[in-house]
């Protein structure tokens, strides 16, 4: 057993004897269009964590649900902090948990909208504690549209109770904001400007400006396969942070 919140400090002191690697899911409680839970970003990165963590034998951490969304406020139930807040939080419990000998810090991170601020907190550790750390987006390369096929059938594959399939819907996402076209989700012409999910899509289901972004088609089956092949890779990478000796890790000193 390695969530860490599931057993004793005797437990986590012999776990932490046998490996010096932890995981950290880290994700969201947003909208995720109307089918899928609010959760759905914290949800699937801690159970990718979960998967891992059963197969290579390292500690999990309990999950941080909440993150940096602030951008999909206009959606009720979404839920987001600061930076700066979020920043601290992560930063402080990865030290905590350094202190029992986790010593290579590893965050899955289940929302994009948590990536900077992760990887700062990878850096100070990194570079200032003597901690190794690094981020995982818990999604592989080119899985994209935000409440979209891919992500619903993730959510299919790891908690189908909890998706309403009978409220997927498709959404053609809006190109102009105002009388500037958007030519990104962040993007206005050649700018990139602090953009909310409401600028392209009165649904939540969010993707590129001009193209219709679909979830309807979703399945379980799309979700294990999209899965089956990164988890391997995952796994594979953890295996040989385990192996590694912190040393080798960690920055070099400044000269």
């Amino acid at each position: 057993m390695v969530q860490l919140y599931e057993i004793s400090w005797t437990e986590a002191q012999k776990l932490a004897e046998k490996t010096d690697v932890a995981i950290l899911p880290v994700g969201s409680t947003e909208q995720h269009g109307p089918h899928n839970p609010l959760g759905t970003d914290h949800l699937i990165a801690a159970a990718f964590a979960k998967v891992v963590g059963d197969r290579t034998g390292v500690a999990v951490l309990p999950v941080v649900p909440v993150g940096v969304s602030e951008h999909h406020r206009q959606f009720p139930g979404t839920l987001w902090v600061s930076q700066n807040v979020f920043r601290e939080y992560l930063l402080e419990v990865a030290l905590a948990a350094s202190s029992h000998g986790f010593r290579k810090i590893l965050f899955f991170n289940g929302h994009g909208g948590n990536t900077a601020a992760l990887i700062e907190v990878a850096g100070i550790l990194r570079r200032k504690h003597n901690i190794f750390s690094a981020v995982l987006m818990t999604f592989p390369p080119g899985v994209g549209g935000h409440a979209g096929i891919e992500e619903t059938s993730m959510n299919l594959y790891y908690h189908g109770q909890l998706v309403h399939m009978e409220r997927a819907v498709d959404t053609l996402q809006r190109e102009a904001l105002g009388p500037l076209k958007i030519t990104g989700i962040s993007k206005l012409g050649s700018f990139e400007y602090p953009w909310d999910t409401i600028d392209l899509t009165d649904t939540g289901v969010l993707g590129t400006a001009g193209k219709v972004i679909e979830s309807k088609s979703a399945t379980r089956e799309k979700g294990e396969e999209i899965m089956k092949q990164f988890t391997e890779g995952v796994i594979d990478t953890v295996e040989e942070i385990k192996k590694a000796k912190l040393s080798e890790l960690l920055s070099k000193p400044h000269k």
